[in-house]
């Protein structure tokens, strides 16, 4: 196990003082298949090795959704190729931040549901878009802070800080502002501003990172969800719109935005967040049953928090 843990340590500190940043420079200069052939090859597979257990488990999350077994060879193949789409993803999150608003907008192949963001920045209240570790929905907000106004996203700081340098880079580049929260209440104050004043905040609404969600089932069982941007916009009055941005066979994109979430009237903000949040996950369902392939968990989903540590 000892040698497991440092031959991982080795290959990350190795991937991010060389991989990254040799990935930022090539992806929007060298051609976009190639590309893709690297990060399958010389980083995806490789870290399947190294680190297996990342692997086994989305098979296990993929077993539920799919609805068979986890050594199904069709469980086995949507895992593989969701491994490909993670790193692909970041192919294209380095590709596509770089490049003019022309050409990113001409990589958008279907807009489904225009209407409904449109009439949520027409109505001058903040929005809040909703969207899942899945797709690319940083590529998302960089179309739309390349080509309307800025987005204020919120995250959780990755554990490798060289990583998130780079990821705080290109979203620069996309006017698309980062807010790290924490447990702390006070970390998102930035965003309850920005809504408040009117402005577009876009969250992830699929993982719980610090064992604080609500309980709902997903998939039939019992899995944990964060509270905490539903919460927030039922105290900034934000509407919430629940946004893909997901990838076509042919590698360009396809938007979705529904109708805003019922967050419901009155004082009670924590049952107005309940109620939009229990909305959201039937819709997150349904995206992840149609598109299994693009959604990126690498943990054991359905575990307890306290099972899990």
């Amino acid at each position: 196990m000892a040698g497991s843990s440092r031959l991982a340590q080795a290959f990350y500190r190795l991937y991010f003082a060389l991989g990254i940043p040799a990935l930022v420079w090539a992806a929007p200069r060298l051609p976009l298949s190639f590309m893709y052939w690297v990060a399958r090859w010389a980083v995806m597979v490789p870290f399947n090795v190294v680190r297996p257990k990342y692997l086994r488990a989305i098979e296990g999350n993929l077993s539920r959704v799919l609805a068979l077994p986890a050594d199904h060879p069709e469980v086995r193949r949507v895992a593989r190729r969701m491994s490909f789409e993670h790193a692909y993803h970041w192919i294209d999150f380095f590709r596509w931040s770089q490049a003019t608003t022309e050409a990113l907008v001409a990589q958008i192949a279907v807009i489904e549901g225009a209407e409904h963001f449109e009439a949520a920045r027409r109505s001058g209240r903040g929005t809040l878009l909703l969207s899942a570790h899945m797709g690319n929905p940083e590529i998302g907000a960089a179309t739309i802070g390349h080509d309307l106004e800025p987005v204020h996203i919120l995250y959780w700081r990755d554990r490798f800080a060289k990583a998130e340098d780079f990821r705080t880079q290109m979203r620069l580049k996309g006017n698309v502002h980062g807010i790290p929260v924490d447990a702390s209440l006070f970390s998102v104050v930035p965003a309850l501003r920005v809504l408040e004043d009117g402005g577009i905040v876009a969250a992830h609404g699929d993982r719980d990172f610090n064992d604080q969600g609500w309980p709902a089932e997903f998939f039939g069982a019992p899995a944990s969800f964060p509270p905490g941007p539903f919460l927030l916009a039922a105290q900034a009055n934000a509407l919430v719109i629940p946004t893909f941005f997901l990838v076509r066979p042919d590698r360009t994109f396809h938007v979705i935005w529904r109708a805003p979430l019922e967050m419901g009237q009155g004082s009670d903000l924590k049952a107005r967040a309940r109620s939009a949040m229990d909305a959201w996950v039937r819709i997150l369902e349904d995206v992840v049953r149609a598109n299994p392939g693009q959604w990126y968990t690498f943990y054991p989903y359905w575990t307890p928090p306290t099972a899990s540590g």
